[in-house]
This record gives C-alpha cells, sequence and structure tokens, in this order.
C-alpha cells in the first residue's frame, strides 16, 4: 500500500485494491485521515422541533484556482487529485493516469463517495458504535505501522557483520540431514501388523515391500531415496527416533498404514556462506529492526503509566 496515509481509492475499484493491497478497510475511514481543514463538518444535532431544513450548515469554502471538486466542505485540489492517481497507480500499475475518460470516472466516484459520507454523517450513521469502533482501529494500526517503519527505514547490516556473524555460527549453519528410507504400505492395521512380524523376524524389507506394499514405492522396494524432509507428518514422528537399520511400528498415514525402515542417515552439510549470504542479511535486519522496536517500547514504558488487571482474563 502506498505509504502517504491521507490517500483512499474510489468505489468503483475497492475491490481490485483489496485484492492488489489488503487495506479492506480504507474507503471506510477515508474522512477521518484528511487534513484538518478538508474534513467534513457535522452540523451540532438540533432539537427534535427544529425542521431538518433549518439545521445549520458549515459554509462551504471558496473554489479557488487549484480546487478540482468541492462537495459541502470538503474539495479536493489538483495536486491531491494527482497525488490519489499516483498512488492507484502504484497498486494498479496498468492503470493509465493520463487517460481524461478514467480521469473522470474517479473523480466522478470520489464525489459520489464523499456525498455519501456527509449523508451518513448528517443521519448519524457515522455515529454507530461499530463504525467508529473500526476507525479508531484502523488508525491505530496505520500509526503503528508508520512508527515502525520510522524506526527502522535506515537499520541495515553490512556484509562485514554478515560474514562475521557466519563465522561465529557456521558450526550450526549446516544444510538438513538426509534420510535414506523404506517403505511398506498396507490397506488395514491387521495387514500392517503382519508384515511388520514378518520383517522382523527377519523377511527381507525390500522385497516384502515389492510383493505385499501397496505403495506407489513397492515396485522399488518401497525406496523413497534419500529425503531432507518427510512426505507428511506421521512418518517424520516415526523415523524420529530410528537409528540406521531399525524398523518403526505400524503407524496411519494417507494411504493406509505404513512401516518404514531407515536405511542410511547422513548428516547436513555445512553451508557455503556466498549461497546464504542474502538470508542472513536479511534474518539480521529483521532481527535489528525488532530490537529497535523493543528499545523505543521500553523507552515509553519508563514515561508512560501502564496498568494491567491480569485477574480480569481468568
Amino acid at each position: 500500500m502506498p505509504r502517504n496515509l491521507k490517500y483512499t481509492f474510489p468505489a468503483l475499484l475497492v475491490m481490485l485494491v483489496i485484492n492488489a493491497s489488503g487495506c479492506d478497510a480504507i474507503n471506510a475511514i477515508k474522512e477521518y485521515f484528511q487534513e484538518p481543514e478538508k474534513k467534513s463538518v457535522m452540523p451540532p444535532a438540533a432539537p427534535a422541533s427544529i425542521p431538518e431544513q433549518a439545521k445549520p450548515q458549515p459554509a462551504a469554502p471558496q473554489m479557488t484556482a487549484n480546487v478540482l471538486a468541492r462537495v459541502g466542505s470538503w474539495t479536493i485540489t489538483v495536486e491531491e487529485f494527482n497525488e490519489r492517481l499516483a498512488a492507484l497507480k502504484e497498486v494498479v500499475p496498468d492503470f493509465d493516469v493520463n487517460d481524461p475518460e478514467a480521469k473522470s470516472m474517479i473523480l466522478d466516484e470520489l464525489v459520489n463517495q464523499q456525498m455519501l459520507v456527509l449523508g451518513a454523517e448528517q443521519s448519524g450513521l457515522a455515529r454507530q458504535k461499530d463504525i467508529i469502533a473500526a476507525v479508531d482501529e484502523f488508525r491505530r494500526t496505520l500509526i503503528v505501522r508508520e512508527v515502525a517503519r520510522e524506526l527502522t527505514e535506515n537499520i541495515t547490516v553490512t556484509e562485514e557483520e554478515a560474514r562475521a556473524f557466519f563465522d561465529e555460527n557456521k558450526e550450526s549453519l549446516v544444510g538438513p540431514e538426509e534420510w535414506h528410507v523404506r517403505e511398506i504400505v498396507a490397506s488395514t492395521k491387521a495387514q500392517a501388523t503382519s508384515v511388520l512380524a514378518e520383517v522382523l523376524g527377519g523377511a527381507d524389507f525390500a522385497e516384502t515391500a515389492r510383493v505385499k506394499s501397496t505403495g506407489k514405492s513397492a515396485a522399488n522396494g518401497g525406496d523413497l531415496g534419500f529425503i531432507t524432509q518427510e512426505p507428511f507428518p506421521q512418518m517424520g514422528e516415526a523415523l524420529l527416533p530410528l537409528a540406521a537399520g531399525e524398523v518403526s511400528d505400524v503407524f496411519e498415514g494417507p494411504e493406509g498404514f505404513y512401516i518404514v525402515k531407515l536405511e542410511e542417515k547422513k548428516p547436513g552439510v555445512p553451508l557455503v556462506y556466498e549461497e546464504i549470504k542474502d538470508d542472513i542479511i536479511q534474518s539480521q535486519t529483521l532481527q535489528k529492526q525488532q530490537q529497535v522496536i523493543l528499545d523505543h517500547l521500553n523507552e515509553l514504558k519508563q514515561k508512560t503509566a501502564v496498568e494491567v488487571n491480569a485477574q480480569l482474563l481468568q
């Protein structure tokens, strides 16, 4: 989403913008984030005896040379409109900001949107509890996002820092272990238990898999080759305690009931700095950014009274 917080998009393009940016509440709070002098003025509530047309109305600002449109006390200048178009272009790259027809359509939508907002304010709809709460929540979200951006925008990790991190941690910076695994799959638990008894009694695992397994690997003697990640979680749980040459108990999986044998286990290969340099820089930058935000929070806590009644959480 473009960083300038005061711009929103026309109602006609809301769904497209939502799909591209994820800011699904931005149109609902458009009026709130306008500059103070641009906000629509809500007339004071009048006694029931005063007719609707008698309610005091805010004075309309003058249409200066750079004002593109006015709805009541709300105005949009040429500069503001062009900034909205530029923001929309960031989200929808194919949008032609120079197309007069497209610009006219967007301006019409902004005017229509503002008329609906003014109508809602005058009718009291805008003062509904859920709308006020949503505006407040979104406002906090935007402020927190902007604070985090300002705190972290200049945080960097140099190649020298990345190299130092690699040298200090290279013993633990290794690739995943490789497991050479065979499997036998049976349709029922009883069948799998019978096959396991044969294997534990001395039957060759690979040959038994060829004859009795219903899995796709049966023709290869149940051989899954060397894997670095289990095909499904239950297999990982069964393999984890095994030493090379050992066979698991029966466990259930996607295609039936399984037995696995760990033929061989290879330790992870040490990673090369050049291959993971970018990952190190990215992760260390994130860690630095998180620490800066935590430090800022700790500073604020020293200046702000915070009370929490934890008993109410029970």
